[in-house]
C-alpha cells in the first residue's frame, strides 16, 4: 500500500512539473524581449546566415592562391597490345618489305601529382573583398531582423496590457449597464418610463456584451501573435501580469540615432562594387606555379613488378591562363555597373529616408503624450457628466436615451484613454529600441 501510495505521489508531482513547463509569465517587457531573443527562428536563422557568411569568407581566403592538387593512379592491362609496321630489312629481312612487330608493355602503372597555386589572381583579390563585405552586411541585416522583432513584440506586449485593462473596465461597465436596466425595468413597471427606453437599455448592455466579447478575442489574437513572433508552442498559456501605471513619469527631449538602415544600404553599395571588380577582374590573365611528378612502371609479367623500376618524370613552371573573351561575362560585368547605379541611389534615398524616421520616432512620441493628455482631460470631463447625468435622470429631469449616451461616452472615452497609455509607452519602447540595437 505504501509503495502503491508512493508512486502515485510521483506521478502526480511528474504530472504538475510537466504543467509547470507549459505555462509562461512575464511581468517586463524586457524578460519577454530576452525570451524572444534566444527563441525566435528569425534570430536563430540570422546566426546561421552569419556563420554561412564567415564561411564563405574562408573559402574566399582560402581562394587567394587557389591550391589544387590533381592526382592520378592508374593500373592498365593491355590485353592486346597494338601492332606496328616496320621495314623488314632493320630485322635483316628483304628490303620494300614490312615486318609485323608487337609495341608496347602489358601492365602498366602509372601514378602522377600535379599541385598548383596561383600567384597573381586579380579576380580572387575581388571576390575577399566581396566576402568580407557579406559579413558585415549578414551582420547589419541581422540586427535590422532583431530590430523589427523587438519592434513587433513590444507592440503586442503592450496591446495586450491595454486589453486587458479594457477588458476589466467593460466588465465594470456591463455591471453598471445590468444595474441601469433593473432600473428602467423598476421605472418601466411603475411607468415612470416608455418602453423604448426598456430596450434602449437592454440594447446598451447587449452591446456591452458584445463589446467584451470582441475584446477577449483581441486578446486572445495578440496572444496568439506573440506565440508566432516568439516562436512559442501553440499548447503554452502565457500570461502578462504587468499593469498600466498612469504615473509613470514622462521623458522629454529624447533623441533618435539609429543607422542600420543606411548601414546595410552602403554595405549594399559597397557589395555591387565588388560585384563590378570581380567580373572586370574574372577578363584579367592568371599566374600559377605548377609542379608534375609521375611514376611509370611498365611490365609483361605483371602489376607492381619488383624486378622493373618505376620511371619517373617531374618539372616545374609558371602557367599563364588568359581568358577568352566570351558575351556573357561582358553582359554580366554590365548587369553589375547597372546594379552599382542602382544600389546608389537606394543609398542617397536610404539616408535621407533612415534620417526621417529617426525623427518620427520622435514626433510619433510627442503626438502620443499630447493624445494621452487629451484622452485623459476628456475621459475627466465625459465622467463628470455621466455622474451629472445620472442625477439629473434620478430626478426624472433627464429622459433615459441622454444616460445611455453619457454612460457609452464615459466608457469609450475610458477605454481611448487605456489605449492611449498603451500606445504612448509602446513608443517610447521602440525609441529605446532603435537606441539600443544600432
Amino acid at each position: 500500500m505504501k509503495q502503491f501510495t508512493l508512486v502515485i505521489a510521483v506521478l502526480f508531482l511528474l504530472i504538475q512539473s510537466a504543467n509547470a513547463q507549459t505555462g509562461l509569465s512575464f511581468n517586463k517587457l524586457d524578460s519577454l524581449l530576452k525570451y524572444a531573443e534566444n527563441n525566435s527562428a528569425s534570430i536563430k536563422t540570422g546566426e546561421q546566415q552569419s556563420l554561412l557568411a564567415k564561411w564563405q569568407k574562408i573559402s574566399a581566403q582560402a581562394g587567394l592562391v587557389n591550391f589544387r592538387m590533381q592526382t592520378n593512379f592508374n593500373l592498365t592491362n593491355n590485353l592486346e597490345l597494338p601492332v606496328t609496321f616496320l621495314p623488314a630489312e632493320a630485322f635483316g629481312g628483304t628490303p620494300g618489305t614490312f615486318k609485323e612487330v608487337t609495341m608496347g608493355q602489358q601492365y602498366i602503372g602509372n601514378l602522377n601529382l600535379a599541385p598548383q597555386i596561383d600567384i597573381i589572381n586579380p579576380a580572387s583579390w575581388a571576390k575577399l573583398k566581396s566576402a568580407n563585405v557579406n559579413v558585415e552586411l549578414t551582420n547589419v541585416n541581422n540586427l535590422l531582423i532583431k530590430k523589427s522583432l523587438f519592434e513587433s513584440v513590444s507592440a503586442t506586449y503592450h496591446n495586450i496590457i491595454s486589453l486587458q485593462e479594457q477588458i476589466e473596465i467593460t466588465e465594470k461597465s456591463l455591471l453598471a449597464a445590468d444595474t441601469l436596466l433593473t432600473i428602467m425595468q423598476n421605472k418601466y413597471s411603475e411607468g415612470i418610463v416608455r418602453q423604448q427606453d426598456l430596450n434602449d437599455a437592454q440594447i446598451n448592455k447587449l452591446a456591452l456584451s458584445d463589446n467584451l466579447e470582441q475584446l477577449n478575442l483581441s486578446l486572445k489574437q495578440q496572444y496568439y501573435s506573440l506565440k508566432i513572433l516568439c516562436d512559442i508552442p501553440e499548447s503554452t498559456t502565457i500570461s502578462i501580469g504587468e499593469q498600466p501605471d498612469y504615473n509613470k513619469p514622462i521623458i522629454t527631449g529624447l533623441h533618435v540615432d539609429n543607422q542600420l538602415q543606411y548601414k546595410s544600404s552602403l554595405l549594399n553599395l559597397e557589395l555591387a562594387k565588388a560585384d563590378l571588380k570581380t567580373n572586370q577582374l574574372m577578363q584579367y590573365p592568371t599566374v600559377s606555379l605548377v609542379y608534375y611528378n609521375a611514376w611509370q612502371q611498365n611490365s609483361n609479367t605483371m602489376f607492381f613488378d619488383n624486378d622493373v623500376n618505376w620511371l619517373n618524370a617531374q618539372y616545374i613552371g609558371l602557367k599563364l591562363s588568359v581568358p577568352f573573351p566570351d558575351i556573357n561575362r561582358y553582359t554580366l560585368t554590365k548587369s553589375s555597373r547597372i546594379n552599382k547605379t542602382i544600389s546608389l541611389q537606394n543609398a542617397e534615398h536610404t539616408k535621407l529616408q533612415n534620417e526621417l524616421t529617426n525623427k518620427q520616432l520622435v514626433l510619433d512620441y510627442e503626438k502620443a503624450y499630447s493624445q494621452l493628455n487629451t484622452s485623459k482631460q476628456i475621459y475627466q470631463l465625459k465622467e463628470q457628466n455621466y455622474g451629472l447625468v445620472l442625477n439629473q435622470f434620478n430626478m426624472s429631469i433627464l429622459s433615459s436615451d441622454k444616460l445611455i449616451i453619457a454612460f457609452n461616452d464615459m466608457l469609450a472615452s475610458r477605454l481611448n484613454y487605456s489605449s492611449a497609455l498603451a500606445n504612448l509607452l509602446y513608443t517610447k519602447s521602440k525609441i529605446e529600441i532603435n537606441n539600443t540595437i544600432k
